[in-house]
């Protein structure tokens, strides 16, 4: 592409083989349409409630490891080994696993592969998501911004656990910047920004030029990463995962506080795969800038308020029909 400008390279490259558990970082990793092969492979089934969980339900799951038996390759998921805090070593799909796994977690819990798109039953919420969920999700008194995701997305996941045929949350990628991770460390430098606890997709290390919330700018533009031509979606909405303890790292509740004071919730972006490809460690990141993309990121405020109005108005339906059928 014409026109592109150097505004970084990889510096780390991270998949999650189980959905909430700590992750694995690799020098390289394939990219689909559907994210980093191998990402969030699998997920926890709380039996009870009959619904995939990840650590906003339960905490306990940041706590474990979880790593491939062997290279995931596109459409297969391999087997993986989850290792407790307790020092117990499991393999998903073993008879044994679920049942150790559901004793540290005190609860009945199933282990599963990603499923397809079709199997709605397996992805579908048992109740219409609500504002008390969202306000639980985020801790927070009053009902969250999430307008800076699309309202498909939104519509989507007030039925369903997750995007349909992924585990994810949102988006297949979650890129991050080292401008960011520095710049909320000056914010508040209480909190402690590590990497781990924004769970990125790709860590960007800055080029000098692009000080700052640095990948804010570039939502609605294209990176050329390796192979790769990578869409940047919107900015990541953050809820109050990050700063949950988990292995190796204590509870930080000035990370939360800082990115509500200073960032509206938001810290990194989401984006979309346009051509396939490898990515590797210190592969240069080029930034292309489509002739439309200023123009449309002036009326990105007007259109997320036409969608917090819609959000409102769905959540508004969604408690009524949870309170009158409760």
């Amino acid at each position: 592409m014409k026109n592109g400008k150097l505004v970084g390279s990889i510096k780390e490259v991270w998949r999650y083989p189980v959905k909430s558990m700590q992750g694995e970082q690799v020098a390289r990793c394939d990219v689909t349409k559907q994210g980093v092969v191998g990402d969030r492979g699998w997920a926890i089934k709380d039996n009870n409630a009959d619904e995939i969980r990840g650590v906003r339900k339960i905490p306990k799951l940041l706590h474990c490891q979880a790593t491939y038996t062997h290279e995931p390759v596109r459409d297969s998921v391999p087997a993986v080994n989850i290792t407790t805090p307790n020092g117990e070593r499991l393999k998903a799909g073993d008879a044994e696993c679920e049942e150790q796994l559901s004793t540290y977690l005190k609860r009945p819990v199933s282990v599963w592969p990603l499923q397809s798109s079709w199997n709605l039953k397996h992805y579908r919420l048992k109740e219409l998501a609500t504002s008390k969920d969202l306000r639980n999700q985020f801790g927070t008194d009053t009902t969250p911004d999430i307008s800076s995701i699309s309202l498909k997305l939104m519509l989507e996941l007030a039925v369903f656990s997750t995007p349909l045929g992924r585990y994810y949350d949102c988006y297949p990628l979650h890129i991050l910047t080292t401008s960011s991770l520095n710049t909320m460390r000056e914010y508040d430098a209480d909190g402690d920004f590590n990497t781990r606890r924004f769970r990125p997709s790709f860590l960007i290390e800055t080029e000098d030029d692009q000080p700052g919330l640095a990948e804010f700018g570039w939502v609605g533009g294209i990176l050329i990463i390796g192979e790769t031509l990578i869409k940047i979606e919107t900015r990541t909405v953050r809820c109050s995962m990050p700063a949950q303890p988990q292995s190796g790292l204590l509870k930080s509740a000035p990370v939360v506080k800082a990115l509500v004071n200073h960032t509206d919730r938001h810290l990194g972006v989401y984006a979309t795969v346009l051509k396939e490809g490898v990515v590797k460690q210190g592969d240069s990141v080029v930034f292309y800038q489509p002739s439309l993309m200023k123009a449309a990121q002036k009326m990105e405020p007007v259109r997320r308020f036409l969608k917090k109005r819609m959000m409102d108005t769905s959540l508004a339906l969604n408690d009524f029909v949870a309170d009158k059928f409760k």
